[in-house]
């Protein structure tokens, strides 16, 4: 009751540093559970461990944590930053290699001041932890869902709000690499494994009478200067086991588009660079998301990407496409059976405020050794699967 309490005075309408304050505050509070933590800990112990050497890639990662500023038993809420302490709180325990965000960290529907907040909250614990990490762009993490249910006429967040929050802390980091420092494209390597990760949320910052002209939280894509950065990486990497994550799904089980934009352009370029292919990459675009570019991948030795790891989708499901396997991974925000917008998937998990099903989480562990990608989930998570790479 003590917790309801402070998040409706939170919400109660004050000037913006006030709330921000208030909101600062609150999340500050926030301490991991000995229930939770003890509980991922033994997962790690002994499901995980058994299979970590020196040669391996082990993650933490999470994804569509949804923080708001509310305290929620039933659905999203400020659980959704406790998720990310929690996981993190675990990670530094075990000496993982590196922790991931595949995005959504914020559901993206607060005022302003309190997502900014909240996304600065979650960069903070990353940067706390003492594994290196990497937060992907989710397509709700522009705040676009904050303006659409207000019915506003400009945006609630400014150009480059995201970039300064999140990404820019990224790249700050040795472990991980970008070709320049506007890239969307980033990577981190450890021996004969390679993490790419891209932004499915590559959307242009284009304003009409202070409006959108795209609202992020609906339009997925990428852009050619991406692709461009996508492909001079892949071009580079030699003899290498490739795994590739993203917020979205790229393409269905059927091999069309599941984003709104290029997301059949990303898969054929994976698939070329996997037949070792030279040839062009175009579209019947123009403008925004039109590509035309080249691609030489005669020179990669034994290098092949493999897996594709993403969330968005609030279920779990895998799917192989031209031999390129596409696992979608649960959401780690509280989906209360009862709520309207929680997914099939997660009501059969029957999801509830302060069990083990209120959380989703996973580690993968990438073998070259064994080419083998297994996943080990907890909460409302399949336990375990494996995948030839």
């Amino acid at each position: 009751m003590k917790i309801k309490n402070i998040a409706r005075k939170m919400l109660t309408p004050k000037p913006s540093e006030f709330v921000s304050a208030q909101t600062d505050i609150f999340l500050k509070r926030l301490k991991p559970r000995p229930f939770v933590t003890d509980y991922i800990r033994g997962v790690y112990d002994n499901n995980v461990k058994p299979n970590v050497t020196d040669d391996t890639v082990t993650l933490s990662v999470l994804t569509d944590t949804h923080a708001k500023a509310l305290a929620s038993a039933s659905y999203y809420g400020i659980n959704g930053a406790r998720h990310i302490i929690e996981a993190n709180n675990v990670s530094d325990a075990v000496h993982l290699d590196l922790n991931v965000h595949l995005g959504d960290l914020i559901d993206g529907s607060d005022k302003p001041e309190i997502s900014r907040g909240l996304l600065q909250f979650a960069v903070e614990n990353y940067q706390r932890s003492k594994a290196p990490y990497y937060i992907l762009e989710g397509n709700h993490d522009e705040n676009d869902k904050y303006d659409e249910h207000r019915f506003f006429g400009s945006a609630s967040f400014h150009r480059d709000d995201y970039d300064s929050l999140v990404t820019k802390y990224n790249f700050e980091q040795p472990e991980i690499h970008r070709l320049n420092p506007v890239s969307k494209v980033g990577w981190y390597d450890k021996k004969d494994i390679r993490i790419i990760f891209i932004d499915t949320s590559d959307i242009p910052y284009i304003l009409s009478n202070g409006s959108k002209k795209y609202d992020f939280k609906k339009v997925r894509g990428v852009r050619e200067q991406q692709l461009e950065d996508l492909t001079a990486i892949l071009e580079k990497t030699i003899d290498k086991h490739v795994v590739m994550m993203g917020h979205a799904n790229i393409i269905s089980p059927s091999g069309r588009s599941a984003l709104n934009f290029n997301g059949d352009l990303v898969q054929r370029l994976l698939v070329a660079f996997n037949n070792k292919d030279s040839g062009q990459l175009k579209n019947e675009l123009t403008g925004d998301f039109g590509v035309n570019l080249r691609y030489d991948f005669s020179s990669t030795g034994i290098s092949k990407v493999t897996t594709y790891i993403c969330g968005h989708m609030h279920y779990e499901k895998n799917y192989k496409v031209s031999e390129i396997n596409h696992i979608i991974l649960n959401c780690s925000a509280l989906m209360g059976k009862k709520h309207g917008l929680t997914t099939d998937y997660n009501k059969k998990w029957d999801r509830r405020y302060n069990e083990i099903s209120e959380l989703a989480g996973y580690f993968i562990n990438i073998d070259p050794n064994k080419l083998r990608l297994q996943i080990f989930g907890y909460g409302a998570a399949t336990r375990y699967v494996s995948f030839e790479i």
